[in-house]
């Protein structure tokens, strides 16, 4: 049954039993951390992100209908699939980013059986895309206010090699931006600001939802590390936090809000500006590739300036003094004055 078929209270109670069932799969999520060797989380944290992230996608995807694209109308069993694998997603990104936060690195344990998971699901299914691999944009402009969209044939007659290349690019995509930026980090910072498992990360994250909302996670990442950055300085006085949080928290704000994001503005005049026309040509692309890198890159100065201030001395409310190599006084050279201390009395020997 399509999710705009269900009544309210149905609805709500599939959201709510959607939030349960990760609070109950939540400690199966912290053995498999610790059989990746990491720390196991305490006190139930991983079971009530998990219940919290599932009841927030499944509460956007069920009632809010955040991912019901006009062109893109998978059958009613592939809708119900579709919500249980970006719920694997999820969990595969909380997995991540508890990771990262208590050892700066994301195992290959995380990323890699994730992508076979992503790129299988894509395939055997072939009815999970967020968006097909390409429509021919110019109609769907025109679709929006009465045309037809032209889908290309090949899609619609095998889907599941539709799923095999949209997981596959969306792969490519999330990796090879994720290594460019990688490279042009070590320009910028002169090191190295994102890992190889920030790389492996993303390439995880495009395989689930193909290359188009894998650039729009590229953009939004920036805003994200920007905002949680600095809370987590001012509250915590942390001086580095990695950046494989911003990626999915990015990932998430797209997969809980990708209808209004790909449909963007609402009623966008004929001729008007439309998000979704940024994909009709490589100039448009390269326009939002090129700010996306941007952004990326300014987010990497800033990171470099704000790496400049000193953080021990806020801790104690003043600076530390600066270390200067002027060179000490020399200790004056012992004399032959003789000392105040009394004399040894007479016969007195030093061994007892």
């Amino acid at each position: 049954m399509p999710f705009h078929q269900l009544g309210t209270v149905p609805a709500l109670l599939v959201v709510v039993a959607a939030g349960g069932l990760g609070v109950v799969l939540g400690p199966f999520l912290d053995r498999y951390v610790v059989r990746v060797g990491a720390d196991r989380p305490r006190g139930g944290w991983m079971s009530i992100w998990l219940g919290l992230g599932w009841l927030l996608l499944s509460a956007s995807v069920i009632l809010g209908g955040s991912q019901q694209i006009p062109y893109v109308q998978p059958d009613s069993i592939s809708l119900w699939v579709r919500l249980g694998y970006h719920g694997v997603l999820l969990a595969l990104l909380l997995a991540a980013t508890w990771i990262d936060l208590r050892h700066t690195e994301i195992p290959d344990g995380i990323t890699v059986p994730g992508i076979l998971f992503g790129i299988a699901g894509a395939t055997l299914s072939g009815d999970l895309q967020m968006i097909h691999l390409w429509i021919d944009w110019n109609p769907v402009s025109e679709q929006l206010h009465g045309g037809t969209v032209m889908i290309p044939k090949w899609i619609q007659e095998h889907r599941h090699w539709h799923g095999l290349a949209w997981s596959t690019a969306g792969m490519a995509c999330g990796g090879g931006l994720t290594w460019i930026v990688r490279a042009v980090s070590r320009l910028v910072l002169g090191r190295e600001a994102l890992g190889l498992g920030d790389v492996t990360l993303m390439a995880m994250i495009g395989s689930f939802v193909g290359w188009q909302p894998v650039l729009f996670i590229f953009l939004l990442a920036p805003f994200c590390g920007l905002f949680v950055g600095l809370l987590a300085r001012m509250l915590f006085n942390r001086p580095y936090v990695p950046y494989g949080p911003f990626l999915a928290t990015a990932a998430v704000v797209v997969l809980v809000c990708w209808r209004w994001i790909w449909l963007f503005p609402p009623n966008a005049p004929r001729d008007g500006f439309a998000v979704r026309n940024l994909f009709g040509d490589a100039v448009s692309l390269a326009i939002l590739g090129g700010s996306a890198l941007a952004a990326f890159c300014g987010l990497l100065a800033i990171v470099r300036l704000y790496g400049t201030i000193p953080v021990g001395g806020r801790r104690h409310g003043k600076l530390r003094p600066r270390q200067t190599t002027e060179p000490q006084p020399e200790s004056p050279a012992p004399s032959d004055a003789p000392s105040d201390a009394p004399p040894e009395s007479p016969g007195a020997s030093s061994e007892e």
